[in-house]
């Protein structure tokens, strides 16, 4: 004889966690290794038989303004974030707003560099690195072609280049500024640098110019127009695959393939995401791409994921993962967004049911009966419904 039992939806709640907690999260690309974790691999279900949560940190719980443009995890584990308001170090304790001595004032963007120092640029006061307690200040009187600035990235050498709202220099071993040979930029207002797996950098300007740049020298360079898109609005180099680019595009597009080759792009149309793709990071095994206001991820198989379900809705400006594989986002009007996992696993969401009042709960030979407000729903162990 079969034996029946009952069981609240609390219990069952607390039996699906007790089950999690005593087994170590499994993810299906995990290596011999290396196991995968953190809320970035949750989000993407790149991890298993979890879930993941949000916390917003803005002026209401350690932020001095709601605010932020720029993120950078550091090798420390520490968390730098730029904004308005200057920059705000966060040890997963405290929020540490530096002194605005030195030229730290409105932050814009961060780098750290292959000696462990942090790059840090400013909106209207120039550059200034941060080796331990030393800080160095570097303005237009050192060289720099604008006091705004926007992007770092480091050479296979070293150098360190700087991208401001009139053009780009580079910083070598000495902390001495030159400009880089080749095309000329100097009117055009540099937003993202960004690196691949042979060295090369690749950069984008607000007007939609992309360009490359080897040796110190700007070696190519072609413009929205001549690839057959809307204005391009960023780059992110291939981190796997060296010559190889996306692009986002103001009119919703996401492009991939060789660096200037018009015939080798593919074209990834993004409604979702609600007006222009504003920023494309590689963080946790996949592509994250978002506009001002959305955000999501492409699969292996490079279809398109929205996260619908977390708060940050404005102002986003750019996403980034820290080395426990957490997420990170900023946003100018939202402040800081961590996107972390958790022991709950949503079963209606991973059954793709309409997520109703619950009043009881039954298991029958492997199925999960679920009373609602608006009927029966059965889902069987795959967590598909029946």
């Amino acid at each position: 004889m079969k034996k029946f039992f009952r069981i609240t939806a609390a219990a069952l709640l607390t039996l699906l966690v007790a089950l999690v907690q005593a087994t170590p999260p499994v993810s299906a690309a995990v290596t011999d290794t290396q196991q995968l974790y953190g809320g970035g691999y949750a989000a993407t279900e790149q991890l298993t038989d979890v879930g993941f949560s949000t916390e917003i940190y803005d002026s209401s719980n350690g932020l001095p303004t709601s605010d932020s443009m720029f993120l950078l995890p550091d090798s420390d584990g520490r968390i730098w974030i730029g904004g308005y308001s200057g920059v705000i170090v966060y040890d997963s304790t405290y929020f540490d707003r530096l002194d605005t001595s030195d030229g730290l004032t409105s932050a814009r963007g961060f780098f750290e560099d292959s000696k462990g120092r942090i790059w840090t640029g400013t909106n209207d006061n120039g550059v200034v690195v941060i080796d331990g307690r030393e800080r160095t200040h570097i303005t237009y009187k050192d060289g720099l072609p604008s006091s705004s600035i926007r992007t770092f990235a480091e050479d296979n050498d070293g150098n360190v280049f700087i991208g401001t709202t009139t053009g780009l220099c580079y910083a070598d071993a000495e902390l001495d500024l030159h400009t880089p040979g080749g095309a000329d930029l100097s009117e055009e207002r540099i937003l993202k640098f960004d690196k691949d797996s042979s060295g090369r950098i690749y950069g984008q300007t607000s007007s939609g110019v992309i360009f490359s740049i080897e040796g110190c020298k700007i070696r190519e360079t072609h413009t929205s127009d001549e690839l057959g898109l809307a204005k391009i609005s960023t780059i992110m180099a291939d981190p796997k695959k060296a010559g190889y680019v996306y692009l986002g595009t103001e009119d919703g597009f996401c492009c991939y393939g060789r660096f200037g080759d018009k015939n080798d792009l593919q074209k990834l149309s993004l409604p979702e995401l609600g007006g222009s793709v504003h920023w494309i990071s590689y963080d946790c095994g996949r592509v994250w791409i978002s506009s001002s206001s959305a955000v999501g991820y492409l699969d292996e198989e490079m279809n398109f994921h929205l996260l619908d379900n977390i708060p940050m809705n404005s102002g986003i400006e750019m996403t980034v993962s820290d080395y426990q594989g957490n997420m990170w986002f900023a946003s100018s009007t939202q402040g800081v967004m961590k996107l972390v996992t958790n022991n709950f696993v949503d079963i209606s969401k991973s059954a793709g049911i309409a997520g109703d009042v619950a009043n009881a709960v039954y298991i029958y030979e492997n199925r999960l009966y679920i009373g609602t407000d608006n009927g029966l729903q059965i889902i069987d162990e795959s967590s598909t419904p029946i």
